[in-house]
């Protein structure tokens, strides 16, 4: 097999598994209830760090800054967000999850967490290990890139 059929066969499992990791969060009440997807994916981006700006959401997860920005209005909204202006420039907005949002957003966690386990019963203990540090390297050069861009 030559690496471009490869890139397709992985290109293949790794949408397998995206389609069903995004179905646990529609699967999910809690989150279904008050939130849109991309919504979803604003919050998770939004707790990977203590305090973020509008900009490196937008980059986080390759939306436009107008759709962000939208998008944080409907979170500030549902009192899941906060959003403020920087004191060293005010033309930086801070935006992190209020402690609903940070419940929401560990529901959202939770359930995902136990589709990874399920994913990971399918493999033996080494297999488990292999697939973790592949994923961590991949991560890395994902990461890696990103920096460079």
């Amino acid at each position: 097999m030559n690496q471009e059929e490869k890139a397709r066969r992985l290109t293949h499992h790794l949408q397998t598994v995206l389609e069903e990791a995004k179905a646990v969060d529609r699967k999910n009440a809690a989150v279904r209830e008050k939130l849109s997807s991309q919504e979803v994916r604003v919050l998770r981006a939004i707790s990977r760090q203590d305090c973020c700006i509008m900009s490196g959401i937008a980059d986080a997860i390759c939306l436009s800054l107008s759709t962000v920005t939208g998008l944080i209005d409907r979170l500030v909204s549902k009192k899941l967000v906060r959003r403020d202006r920087s004191t060293s420039d005010r033309r930086v907005v801070q935006v992190e999850l209020t402690d609903e949002g940070r419940e929401l957003n560990e529901a959202a966690l939770e359930g995902r967490v136990d589709f990874a386990q399920g994913v990971l019963k399918a493999l033996s203990a080494s297999e488990q290990e292999a697939l973790l540090g592949l994923f961590g390297k991949i991560s890395e050069r994902i990461k890696a890139e990103k920096k460079k861009a």
